[in-house]
């Protein structure tokens, strides 16, 4: 069984899988082993709420583990939101994907712990968009994740200052 890449089209990743674990116990195809449609779940405060919610790291793509033939395409190409698969110029005679590449993304996906949805490093500049010093630019020291706490220096009164922020008041400058 080798990894393809099937093409579809834009916000139907959902609906395909699902068409595709309908036709597979329908038409009793075994060829087809895993769907795998890679997702990290990503966090934002908004209003001082934590939300969470999932983002798809490939839009557009799926990945299935089978052993191709001509039925299974004939069985998936009939899918509503399927292109094809991807390969060199014919799309019904996919490429190969590495077993190394699906392992390399299996692994950014896993776990449970959401990702903020922007990653602030120590020292990167900053610019504050609420709160007191709304509108200040800064340098980021260091990022407490759990906590959505950053403490970040600022010029004030042309002293150096840290204070501490929360992570939703920060974006990141872009100067």
């Amino acid at each position: 069984m080798s990894w393809y890449t099937l093409q579809t089209n834009p916000n139907y990743e959902a609906k395909v899988i699902e068409g595709i674990e309908a036709r597979k116990a329908e038409k009793n195809l075994d060829q087809i082993r895993e769907i795998f449609a890679p997702e990290e779940l990503l966090v934002e405060y908004k209003d001082g709420k934590k939300k969470e919610r999932k983002k798809r790291l490939y839009t557009n793509y799926i990945f299935i583990e089978m052993d191709y033939s001509d039925e299974v395409w004939h069985a998936l190409k009939g899918i509503r939101g399927v292109v094809g698969f991807v390969g060199l110029g014919n799309r019904s005679h996919p490429t190969v994907l590495p077993d190394r590449e699906i392992a390399t993304m299996k692994a950014q996906v896993g776990g449970d712990t959401p990702k903020p949805k922007v990653m602030f490093a120590p020292e990167s500049k900053v610019r504050i968009t609420s709160g007191s010093f709304a509108d200040f630019f800064g340098v980021v020291q260091s990022v407490d994740y759990e906590k959505n706490k950053a403490k970040v220096m600022i010029n004030i009164f042309n002293r150096e200052t840290t204070v501490d922020l929360e992570l939703n008041s920060l974006q990141l400058a872009t100067e």
